[in-house]
């Protein structure tokens, strides 16, 4: 389902950041979890498993990307997120959200 949303009330300028993110992580179920998160969002990008954590392209409107990042740091109730570091990236993305 798409959402409207008007950019200078809930995002401000579009961004593209590149996450990393580890601590104790049921992988698959914490993609799911960042997939949910970012289609009800309406975040493009996409996630994937990198070794013990997750790897995270979001690319929207501002405060969206911030409010995903925050999601992902508090993660799903059987997840210990223990770091999360983002980078601005101009790394190509879809129209949707992909689990890689």
């Amino acid at each position: 389902m798409r959402r409207d949303y008007s950019s200078d009330v809930e995002g401000g300028r579009p961004v593209r950041v590149r996450y990393e993110i580890g601590g104790r992580l049921d992988v698959p179920a914490y993609l799911a979890f960042v997939a949910e998160r970012a289609s009800w969002l309406d975040i493009a990008g996409w996630a994937a498993a990198e070794g013990d954590g997750v790897t995270l392209v979001a690319s929207g409107p501002e405060a969206l990307v911030g409010a995903l990042e925050m999601a992902c740091t508090l993660g799903p109730l059987d997840a210990l997120v223990t770091h999360i570091a983002g980078t601005d990236t101009n790394e190509p993305v879809g129209a949707g959200f992909e689990l890689r």
